[in-house]
């Protein structure tokens, strides 16, 4: 059987550990709750976090430098050149494979790919993890203007060549009609 001294002290320990959790627990009682409503709120995002990649599609060249930089080739990249002007077929990013390293963004000439702040890639289907980063498919209004400016340059330049070959011809028969007489 327990002793009377042995029970009083167990009721006093029992007594101090709880006023020291009520003296924690008065503590952050009086203080503002840090909790944060996620979907509603968000807390800050430092500068340097790496988050979804951002792709500003005019600026780039596709010269594949972030592609071949990625260590796990998750990088899918394909237009078709038309001289200067790119036409856009895709610019994949595999989040399955994607370990968020950065090292695609340091190579590349243009600065055109970026990591974003946005972190959010919850899905149920997994195939919705492969994210396409082009803003547009094909080429870019711009683009489209400046070719056909520069295709009718062309063409008047060729018909210009061609005017000035038409008249030299002109005056080398003139010439010779002149000689034979």
């Amino acid at each position: 059987m327990v002793s009377t001294k042995e029970y009083f002290g167990n009721v006093w320990k029992s007594l101090a550990t709880t006023w020291g959790g009520m003296k924690i627990t008065g503590k952050y009682f009086l203080q503002k709750p840090i909790t944060v409503q996620y979907p509603d709120e968000r807390l800050p995002i430092p500068d340097r976090y790496r988050g979804i990649h951002y792709l500003e599609q005019e600026k780039c060249i596709n010269c594949l430098a972030c592609a071949r930089a990625c260590p796990i080739d998750c990088i899918e990249m394909d237009a078709i050149r038309h001289g200067k002007e790119l036409e856009w077929v895709q610019f994949t990013l595999d989040y399955q494979k994607c370990m968020f390293c950065e090292l695609c963004v340091y190579p590349c000439p243009k600065d055109c790919i970026h990591m974003g702040t946005e972190y959010a890639l919850v899905t149920y289907d997994r195939s919705e993890l492969n994210h396409d980063l082009l803003s547009f498919k094909g080429m870019s209004r711009d683009a489209r203007i400046r070719m056909r400016e520069a295709g009718e340059k062309k063409k008047a330049k060729e018909a210009a060549k061609a005017a000035a070959a038409a008249e030299a011809e002109a005056d080398k028969a003139s010439e010779d009609s002149e000689g034979e007489a």
